[in-house]
């Protein structure tokens, strides 16, 4: 387990197993607050450009295609 999931899971003990509170948690004061979702707020998402999606993308397909592919073969026993 990693350490922002084990926060996760202490932020949800903490609020007697109910994951509806941690987000109502009213003691901003802990240090575990900010990382209480399960996410570390000092890490920004990576943003791409269109170019890079596009690529992305494309080989998602491409092994849409290939798994597609191995299951028909699998089905047909060759």
């Amino acid at each position: 387990m990693t350490p922002i999931k084990a926060i996760r899971e202490k932020c949800i003990d903490c609020m007697s197993g109910n994951m509806g509170e941690v987000k109502l948690c009213p003691i901003d004061d802990c240090s575990l607050y900010p990382f209480r979702f399960g996410k570390n707020p000092n890490i920004k998402p990576r943003e791409y450009t269109d170019e890079q999606l596009e690529t992305m993308r494309a080989r998602g397909r491409e092994l849409h295609v290939k798994q597609s592919m191995k299951k028909a073969q699998d089905a047909q026993g060759v």
